[in-house]
């Protein structure tokens, strides 16, 4: 990050003007009579131009590929989109394999939103970000995984009772629901903090946005954990007596997710206390109701019976992990202040 030193110049009788750098100005394409934005957030002004140019707007990612696996493959297209990049130019040493030009395919169909191939050859394959995300307001977009991951969990508790196993292909699926949402919340974020795209809310700022970053990444794990659950289940089939006590506890972490969720986006910290003290709870329960079957159980059923708790344990920590960043968020509305304007103490 470049920094530079201005000094403040009072012009008339009660303007104060400083110079922007010359390199800057040229950067983005402006000249003595555009026109720039400035924003102030805190104790800081942000200076922006009116107008982005199209050549700005559209970022461009040139990846070289030698001898990766699709899976390395992946990661970078991933990590290309979620960045912000809008063209995605993949180049290959070697003729493109059948497997890695499926592989490819598959991944945008279901981890990336919005991603086309719009052209390709025997050695390169051209993607494009076709989806707008200034037709999605942010917070519809965090409230969008928060729903995912909750009907994920909640099938997970569900599945924990079923009679029948559930079929590997919808597992896989409910892993890219949240992958797709996850990723695609993610790019958002990144074009906001680069400056290239606004957002609605004044409130919004770059202490939110970090507080959204730490809830994206905490729901992509949340849901993992869901997926984990049902992954786990079919071990305890016919095992109604463990089932049942195992769904109850499901239960119990799945409403300490919407408690914890609903605190986040209503902005109420005063709930945290609470979901501390019922994830403490619920982290005894699972403790005892193991140590209650080490012994009497199949150890591959014991095996499956402790991934499965240990899924449900981390569901609840998580989320007592976001009811926390709403405390971080809200902590203004629960602070003291003097007539001076000083926090003096906070509420307990």
């Amino acid at each position: 990050m470049k920094r530079y030193i201005r000094r403040l110049q009072f012009t008339g009788k009660s303007t104060y003007i400083v110079s922007l750098p010359k390199s800057w100005v040229l950067n983005q394409g402006l000249n003595a009579k555009s026109q720039v934005v400035i924003e102030e957030k805190g104790g800081q002004l942000i200076i922006k131009p009116t107008v982005i140019s199209q050549e700005k707007k559209e970022k461009t990612a040139v990846i070289q590929l030698d001898n990766e696996s699709p899976e390395a493959i992946s990661r970078r297209i991933i990590s290309a989109y979620v960045m912000g990049f809008d063209r995605i130019i993949l180049k290959f040493s070697k003729p493109i394999t059948p497997l890695i030009r499926n592989s490819i395919r598959e991944l945008i169909v279901n981890k990336t939103p919005g991603v086309e191939v719009i052209s390709e050859d025997e050695r390169e394959i051209h993607l494009f970000v076709l989806l707008n995300p200034l037709n999605t307001p942010l917070q519809d977009t965090i409230k969008r995984l928060v729903r995912v991951v909750r009907s994920i969990i909640q099938d997970a508790c569900s599945y924990i009772r079923e009679t029948i196993e559930i079929p590997m292909d919808q597992l896989v699926r409910e892993d890219d629901s949240v992958d797709r949402v996850y990723f695609y919340t993610i790019r958002v974020l990144n074009k906001i903090a680069e400056g290239y795209m606004e957002v609605e809310d004044e409130k919004i700022d770059i202490k939110t946005l970090l507080a959204y970053r730490s809830l994206s990444k905490l729901l992509e794990r949340i849901g993992d954990h869901a997926v984990n659950i049902a992954l786990n289940t079919s071990k305890l089939k016919g095992r109604e007596d463990i089932a049942r006590e195992v769904s109850e506890l499901c239960i119990e972490a799945r409403d300490i997710y919407i408690e914890s969720t609903e605190s986040f986006l209503n902005a109420k910290p005063g709930v945290i206390d609470e979901i501390a003290l019922k994830t403490s709870l619920l982290r005894e329960k699972e403790r005892k109701l193991f140590t209650s079957y080490v012994g009497s159980l199949d150890p591959q059923v014991l095996a499956s019976l402790q991934l499965v708790l240990e899924s449900i344990r981390r569901i609840a920590e998580y989320s007592k992990d976001i009811a926390e960043l709403a405390l971080d968020l809200a902590i203004d509305k629960i602070l003291v202040k003097n007539q001076g304007g000083v926090t003096e103490d906070i509420e307990s």
